[in-house]
């Protein structure tokens, strides 16, 4: 890699950090990468209650209690995370706490619901590309010297 920076005569500098993400692949950033299916966008109150009758009608009974953060806002904690690509533990706080979001997204996926949701959702249109984290720091990449030759 130096060999070529010196043959560009470039100079490459980082200009910040990338925190790696340690642990197993998330299936569900996968699975969206896979089948291409779009990120939704947030759902609003409006929405609610059609999103909230499907999972009803998926598990045949009501798998949450309202309670601190309701279901809907943890839903949009797990869509936001695939959107914008942070890592759980950077989830903004509006969400509730990040392992309760993994968790749910987790158990959906893992039964077989998110394709479900999915699916409706994106009836709605506006979404978007799945985004996982930087694997490179942002780089400044400049010329060394316009006189040097």
């Amino acid at each position: 890699m130096r060999e070529l920076i010196d043959l560009l005569d470039i100079t490459v500098e980082p200009l910040g950090e990338v925190r790696k993400r340690s642990g197993v692949a998330c299936k569900v950033t996968e699975w969206h990468e896979r089948t291409g299916t779009p990120v939704p966008a947030a759902v609003f109150e409006s929405e609610w209650d059609a999103v909230e009758e499907l999972v009803g009608d998926f598990f045949g009974y009501r798998p949450f209690v309202r309670g601190a953060v309701d279901l809907r806002t943890q839903l949009n904690g797990i869509l936001h995370r695939l959107r914008t690509g942070c890592l759980w533990d950077e989830l903004p706080e509006r969400y509730g706490p990040w392992a309760a979001v993994k968790d749910r997204q987790n158990a959906w996926f893992r039964r077989g619901f998110w394709p479900t949701l999915m699916l409706r959702l994106n009836r709605l249109g506006g979404g978007t590309p799945v985004r996982r984290e930087l694997r490179v720091p942002p780089l400044q990449v400049s010329r060394r010297g316009l006189g040097a030759g």
